[in-house]
């Protein structure tokens, strides 16, 4: 019994002994209770939005239980603590302010044996690191990603020598933590993962000396942490590199500015390389193909220039090759084709040239490849694209890709997403286009692509994946079919109405035709933007028709849609954009149609539609309003206080520009061209900060402009034409320093030309014409408006001379100055006009960038420029005529000086402007010659030399103008014969009239030939030579085809034989022909006697 009971007690001691005295079986408690009252103290510093989901399990006596804790099994210590939070939508930029504060309780420090400690993405607000951190001597891993801490991280981190994975990174753009050293990194032997992402290390220096120091680093990232880059090219590492294990090397989003070191090279077990957005330059160098082991290698948004190294194909292992957004030129090397492994190539915004190499088809396991923007690939793609099977992206949009698709386009399975919009593109799409079912964009806007849609559609409508029922509820399979501005012509299929999952339809600008039905409509219940505008489309509809989508935007300009408005357009209850621009309505607006709420861009311009718009539409949303070119009479209605832009022009409004217009302050474009308004322009438009264009011109509107305007104005275009304005040309109004475009014509201004003028550096047209405007015409126009284009002072009272400083105006096209009181001589420095010399002129860009607003169908409100049809017009004299120039005033040169009092002779500078087309002197005093180079002048149309003092004979070069359509060179002193040619025999006699001393045709011939005796000579020898050889020709022709004939006739025995029959034939014809004559004649005079 003894035993027994020594041996019970030895057991007891042994289980004390053995096991700490605070574990009890029965489960009243399995953890230190020292450890688990620290973790009920941190956790009343923390505070997660969504508390429930972590701390709801911290409850009882066993913390080893509770959510995030991990303990020891044996011993029972917490040796993991995970409080990561876990936001509802991470990539949302303001969880942080919907999520309370915390504050780390250092009662941390009581967890001591913790070897991992996770409290990313908590709300630290903004507290800096607590040093007690540095205390957890047993800890391997620290995340502290986006903890919202601040301030200089603590050197006591250094202390944590154990350590293996740190995270100390934010994923702001702000900085919130800084490190004036990175010294405290020393101790940290063990580390493998250190990310300082989002970490200031502006003041750091020897950053990467201190970071060399950690032999076992498998992993670095500094995104974001602007570090100094002295000592990255440091020789010293090339030799005493202890980073040879790294893996993994991310320097993302950091101005460092220099070439590629070429340590970099020396990190052969490099598996993922990131050096994006560095602002590195240079050539990629050949080296880069020693990182064998590389798989991902990211260089995009850097200036690397030059050729692309053939050793990138030494990477065979590489799954991601990004190089968008550099210089890169030259063509794709063939070595590439070894990389087939890659899944993802990024070669978009780079200058890469040449062809698509047919080796591209190697890359079979590739998923993603763009090669947009920037680019010039051209030629045809390869045939071999077809195996790329798992390509799911596939973007070469702005290239010069030409020919047709190829046909292997159909085995492309997996695509998605297709773009190739603006190429070159041609032909018919390729009939296996339609078996691609898991297509999601099609994009072939702008190319020349021909013939029709219906394969494509056809097959699409048939796949299972776009069919009534397949995943409905999903967005991500939706189809957008893109194939505006091409040459389809034919007519859209009635298939299109069974793509269930189509979102967006744009099939504008082509040359489609035919009738479109309900039934190409009938399951589109996705759809949200159509745009079937500038096609020979008709629309036919019942009246009742209710269509089965909800679009965005509908656009259907230039087709046929009326005379009626379209009741259906009442169910687009979502409509932002409504185009139904020369659709053929006519008749009044609906009234609902200003009871859809969300219409903020309507354009109905080009119709016949008439009456009186309602009186206020100030809660109708439309920001964008475009109701010109119809009949709409009556006052200006009030409109929404956001209107962007206006366009009420070539109506028939009347009255006064209304008062409520002060507080549309936002508007961009204000159009009321060729109305019936009266009254002045109000003071208030002087406010608009906005506005860039400004047009009221052909209306009843007088009074003298405001003078209020603001230099800074954004004023881009101003067109006050054709009205009674009357004074002084405000010195504001010519002043501003935006603007580009200038019409006063026709009106009463008067004075000179403002000073303040010469700050409109930018003004490109300056029509000032049919004025009252004095003076003499300012030196400074060509000094300081270097960039003018046009330059109109007709019809005014302009004095004195043509200041040869006009000449300085390089692109200076159209010079009109007729009908003024200008005298002296034409400058010699007028053949310097550089646009007139050049024969070939290209279109002048868009005078308007104006950012308006449009709703597209992935649902976000994009900004699209140049969306407000303006274009400039201009009245040129030409030809005999005065004729309004528009869509073709880019491609015109004129010069313009009739009516005045200048004399002198023609300066033979004028000949150089090569380019010139049309040339009007008349009703001066020019004197002298016509000049002998004339004939130089070899796009010239029109030339008008008349009244004038102009004498000697018209140069013979006139008779080389092959484009002159229009002369007149009449009343002057000419003389002499008119020189041969068949343009100026053709004109009518009245060019020539009243030159007393003209002769030949068109006027009558010369009567005695004055010509020297030696050119006579001349004359002579060279009209025998030509008769001389007339008459060799014509014999030698005889000869050539009497030879030929009889040659044949010896030659082919049966052609002989049929010619002699037929002349047999002939013969007998004409024998009995005549036998017969004779006989009747004969009976004739017997019946006589």
């Amino acid at each position: 019994m003894a035993c027994r009971l020594l041996l019970l007690v030895l057991f007891a001691i042994f289980v004390v002994s053995t096991f700490p005295p605070v574990f009890y079986v029965h489960g009243i408690t399995s953890c230190i209770e020292t450890e688990r009252i620290a973790l009920l103290s941190i956790k009343a510093g923390i505070n997660h939005s969504n508390n429930q989901s972590l701390f709801s399990s911290w409850n009882g006596q066993d913390c080893c239980k509770w959510q995030g804790v991990t303990c020891n099994h044996e011993s029972r210590h917490v040796n993991k603590l995970d409080l990561r939070q876990h936001p509802s939508d991470p990539f949302d930029p303001f969880y942080h302010f919907l999520q309370p504060a915390s504050k780390l309780s250092s009662s941390l420090t009581q967890l001591h044996h913790l070897r991992h400690l996770d409290l990313s993405m908590n709300n630290f607000n903004s507290s800096p690191i607590p040093d007690f951190i540095g205390s957890l001597a047993n800890l391997e891993y620290l995340n502290l990603y986006d903890a919202q801490f601040s301030g200089i991280i603590p050197h006591t981190l250094g202390n944590l020598s154990r350590l293996r994975y740190l995270n100390i990174s934010s994923p702001h753009a702000h900085p919130y933590l800084k490190a004036n050293d990175l010294h405290w990194l020393s101790g940290m032997t063990s580390l493998h993962h250190l990310d300082l992402s989002g970490v200031d290390l502006s003041n750091v220096h020897g950053w990467l000396h201190d970071i060399n120091m950690l032999p076992s680093l498998l992993v670095l990232k500094l995104k974001r942490t602007n570090p100094q880059v002295g000592g990255i090219h440091d020789i010293a590492l090339r030799h005493h590199l202890n980073l040879s294990s790294l893996r993994v090397l991310d320097l993302y989003w950091n101005y460092l500015n220099i070439t590629l070191p070429q340590w970099l090279f020396n990190l052969t077990s490099l598996v993922h390389l990131n050096l994006s957005e560095c602002s590195l330059y240079g050539k990629l160098p050949v080296t880069i193909g020693n990182l064998s082991s590389l798989r991902v290698l990211s260089l995009s948004g850097n200036y690397f220039d030059g050729v692309m190294p053939e050793s990138l194909g030494n990477l065979g292992s590489l799954e991601r090759l990004d190089l968008l957004g550099n210089d890169f030129s030259g063509s794709i090397p063939e070595s590439l084709s070894n990389l087939t492994n890659l899944a993802y190539f990024d070669l978009s915004y780079n200058m890469i040239s040449g062809v698509l190499p047919e080796s591209f088809g190697n890359l079979t396991l590739l998923q993603y490849f763009s090669a947009s923007g920037g680019n010039n690939l051209s030629g045809k793609l390869p045939e071999t694209i077809g195996n790329l099977a798992h390509l799911k992206f596939l973007d070469l949009s702005g290239n010069a890709i030409s020919g047709k698709l190829p046909e292997s386009f159909g085995n492309l399975s997996q695509l998605q997403h297709l773009s190739m919009q603006s190429n070159g593109i041609n032909g018919t799409l390729p009939k296996g286009m339609g078996n691609l079912c898991k297509l999601q964009i099609l994009d072939f806007t702008s190319n020349f692509i021909s013939g029709g849609i219906d394969d494509l559609v056809d097959r699409l409508s048939k796949c299972s994946e776009n069919k009534n029922g397949s995943d409905s509820g999903s967005t991500d399979g939706q189809i957008r079919l893109r194939l505006g501005n091409n040459r389809l012509n034919n007519t859209v299929p009635v298939s299109t109405g069974q793509l269930f999952k189509l979102q967006e339809l744009n099939l504008s600008s082509n040359s489609l035709v035919g009738v479109l039905t309900e039934s190409h409509f009938a399951n589109l219940v996705n759809l949200a933007y159509l745009d079937l505008s500038y096609n020979s489309l008709q629309l036919n509809v019942s009246e009742n028709w209710k269509p089965p989508f909800s679009c965005y935007t509908i656009t259907m300009c230039s087709c046929r849609v009326g005379p009626v408005f379209p009741a259906w357009i009442r169910t687009q209850t979502n409509l932002s954009e409504l185009c139904l621009s020369n659709t053929g309505l006519s008749g009044t607006i609906p009234a609902w149609l200003w009871d859809l709420k969300f219409c903020y861009a309507l354009n109905l311009s080009n119709n016949n539609l008439e009456g009186r718009l309602p009186t206020s539409l100030k809660n109708y949303p439309v920001n964008q309003v475009d109701l010109s070119s119809n009949r709409f009479e009556g006052p200006l209605p009030e409109l929404s206080t956001n209107l962007i832009f206006i366009n009420l022009s070539n109506n028939s409004f009347s009255g006064p520009i209304p008062s409520y217009f002060a507080v549309v302050t936002y508007t961009q474009v204000f159009a009321l061209s060729d109305n019936h308004i009266t009254g002045s322009i109000p003071s208030f438009f002087c406010n608009f900060t906005f506005l860039k264009l400004f047009d009221v011109s052909n209306n009843n509107m007088s009074g003298e402009l405001p003078g209020c305007w603001n230099s800074a104005s954004a004023l881009e275009v101003i067109n006050l034409s054709t009205n009674n304005f009357t004074g002084k040309i405000p010195d504001g109004l010519v002043s501003l320093t935006n603007l580009r475009s200038l019409h006063l014509r026709n009106n009463s201004f008067s004075g000179e030309l403002p000073l303040a003028l010469r700050k409109a550096s930018k003004l490109l047209i300056l029509d000032v014409g049919e004025n009252k405007l004095s003076g003499s015409i300012p030196t400074w126009i060509g000094e300081n408006l270097s960039s003018l284009m046009v330059l109109r002072l007709r019809s005014n009272l302009f004095k004195g001379i043509i200041p040869e400083q006009l000449s300085k105006l390089s692109s200076l096209q159209i010079l009109d100055l007729a009908h003024n009181n200008l005298s002296g001589c034409i400058p010699h420095s007028f053949g310097d006009f550089k646009a007139m010399v050049v024969t070939n002129h290209n279109e002048w860009l868009p005078l308007l960038s104006i950012l308006t607003l449009g709703f597209y169908s992935d649902g976000l409100w994009s900004a699209k420029t140049d969306s407000f049809p303006y274009s400039e017009a201009l009245w040129i004299s030409a030809k005999g005529l005065q004729m309004e120039y528009s869509k073709l005033l880019s491609l015109v040169t004129s010069i313009d000086l009739s009516n005045n009092k200048l004399s002198c002779e023609l300066p033979d500078e004028l000949t150089k402007l090569h380019g010139l087309h049309f040339l009007k002197l008349s009703y001066n005093l020019f004197n002298g010659r016509i000049p002998e180079n004339i004939g130089d002048m070899k796009q010239l149309e029109s030339l008008d030399l008349s009244e004038n003092k102009l004498f000697g004979t018209i140069p013979s070069s006139i008779s080389t103008l092959n484009f002159l359509g229009y002369l007149n060179i009449s009343h002057n002193n000419l003389s002499g014969k008119i020189p041969s040619g068949t343009q100026l025999q053709s004109f009518d006699p009245s060019a020539y009239n009243w030159n007393h001393g003209l002769c030949g045709p068109p006027l009558q011939n010369c009567a005695n030939e004055t010509n020297p005796p030696a050119a006579n000579e001349e004359e002579g020898k060279g009209d025998w030579t030509e008769i001389l050889w007339l008459y060799i020709g014509l014999a030698m022709g005889f000869i050539t085809g009497f030879w030929m004939i009889i040659g044949t006739i010896i030659i082919k025995q049966t052609i002989r034989i049929a010619l002699f029959r037929s002349i047999d034939k002939v013969y007998d014809w004409i024998y009995v022909k005549m036998v017969l004559y004779f006989q009747r004649l004969k009976s004739t005079f017997s019946k006589g006697n």
